[in-house]
This record gives C-alpha cells, structure tokens and sequence, in this order.
C-alpha cells in the first residue's frame, strides 16, 4: 500500500468509492469532481492500482488570535472501500494530510465528524473539538403567520459576493474557518445538484435542507430574519432547526450551543489565544 496525491486518472475510481461509502445519486458525486475538483488536494491509499481509502484536503483559511488569515484545509468526503476498513489506511492518510499539510505552510488540518460516534475516532489522530453552534428549534408555521409578505424580487448572490458577506459577519469570531469565492461558489452549486435549498436577498444568504435544517445563515444584523422566513417557505414540517454561529445576535437566549467540528493544530502558534469556549464557526461544510 501506498500514500500519494490523486491523479486524474482517478477520478471514475474515486467516484465510485463515493457511492460505496456515502450512496446518494451518482449525479450527486460526480458534481462534486465537476465544481473545481483538483488531483493535488486528494489523498489516495492505493494498492496495485486499486483505490482502497481517500479523502479531501479542501483549502481554507483560520482567523488566528492576531487577527491574520493563516492557510488551513478541511477534510472532506474521507472514505474507505468496505473490504478494506479497520485496516489502518484512514489513520495513515489523515497522518499523510497533517504531513503534507504542515510542508504545504498550513497552520491546521480541520473536519466535521460525519455522526456524533466518529468525534472519538478523530480524537485518536490528534482533533480536538473546537467548533461550535448554537441550534435553535423553532416553529416553522409560527414564523411565517407572523411574518410579512415575502419579496417579490429574486435576488442571486455569486459565490465571490457570498464569501464577503461571510466574512463581515464572522470578521471578529476568533478561530473560525473563512472560505474563499470558489469554496463557496462550490458549495453553492452543490447545494444545487443535491436537490437542497439556498436563498439569497441583497445582504446575505441562507443555506437550508427541505426538512427545515437550516445549515448557515448570514446577513448583517437585521437582514437574517428576512432569509429565515424564506427559507422557512420553502421546507417542510414543523419545525426549523437553525443553526448559527455562538456569537450571532440572531435569537437571542434562544438555543443550545452544540460541537460542530474539530481541529488539529499543525503549528503550535495557532493555539496561542485560540478561543476555548467553542465560539470558533467551522459552517459551510459540503455535508
């Protein structure tokens, strides 16, 4: 068995190792090969040209204490054929990616875990929860009974335009994950192909699932109730599970703060004045 960085070559076996792994439509993995996918950011462990274990190294940037930007990647889509699990090769590509993480200038290797049991698996490779949410239930019927009419006017945010509004609202939440215009514009697209939900108005955007979760919201304050309400429209049952980052003035007192991610320091100097507390917003995640 070998590590090394995919080809593109690869791409039919590493689609294919998404629907063995994950399900879902073809349609739906070959999207993601489509929306900007490069060779040099997947990690593959492959064996006399067989593709037993891969994941992403998605590029991303860290709000450090200092306020600077410092170069990190989330790891996506992490897979492993079902001959080959329990065999170390998972655990030898996310050593692989903090390796070549570290060569590459990065400062951390980030991941949301796919279930609650799979925290302590990534625990063992050196993630630590640091991410956090805060998830609010609420009323779906309620919230739009008391609601205004809703705008008439379509409104479509590019990606670019996106990622600036994310960053004015998270430019002051220390140790979150900012995403550059292609991230986003890949996530939005994805959001498209998987049959789910995004909503837009001039100030900000809202990314939901049609069960009523509602996976990232920004706006400026006083522009989120807006989006909530539209998005609101567009799922179903009874109740929205809104997620939002801890510091959001959204709901305020409403709400429970949950783990929503993990880290793993590749410099020592990201933990200095690394927020504690899980205010930390990862968001944006390609679920």
């Amino acid at each position: 068995m070998r590590i090394q960085t995919a080809e593109y070559g690869m791409r039919d076996a590493l689609i294919a190792l998404w629907l063995e792994a994950f399900g879902g439509s073809e349609e739906e993995a070959i999207a993601f090969f489509r929306c900007g996918w490069q060779p040099q950011t997947t990690l593959v462990a492959e064996e006399k040209g067989r593709i037993l274990s891969a994941l992403h190294m998605l590029p991303c940037q860290m709000l450090a204490a200092s306020g600077e930007r410092v170069p990190a990647h989330y790891i996506y889509a992490a897979a492993t054929g079902k001959a080959y699990r329990s065999k170390g090769y998972m655990g030898a590509l996310l050593e692989e990616a903090a390796r070549l993480g570290e060569a590459r200038g990065e400062y951390a290797s980030v991941l949301l875990p796919g279930e609650a049991s799979l925290y302590r698996y990534y625990h063992r490779f050196g993630y630590r929860t640091v991410f956090g949410v805060r998830e609010c239930l609420l009323d779906r019927q309620a919230l739009l009974e008391n609601a205004g009419p809703l705008p008439r006017e379509k409104v479509v945010l590019t990606g670019k335009e996106c990622a600036a509004v994310r960053e004015r609202c998270l430019e002051h939440t220390l140790g979150s994950v900012m995403w550059g215009p292609r991230a986003v514009q890949k996530a939005l697209e994805m959001q498209r192909y998987n049959g789910e939900g995004v909503t837009f108005s001039r100030q900000g955007y809202c990314i939901f699932a049609p069960d009523g979760t509602v996976r990232e919201l920004m706006a400026p304050p006083g522009g989120e109730e807006a989006l909530l309400v539209q998005a609101a429209s567009q799922c179903r049952g009874e109740l929205l599970r809104v997620r939002l980052p801890v510091t959001s003035p959204l709901l305020p007192g409403l709400g429970e703060v949950q783990p929503r991610g993990m880290m793993r320091p590749l410099r020592p100097s990201i933990l200095a004045g690394f927020p504690a507390d899980g205010t930390p917003y990862l968001g944006l995640t390609l679920e």
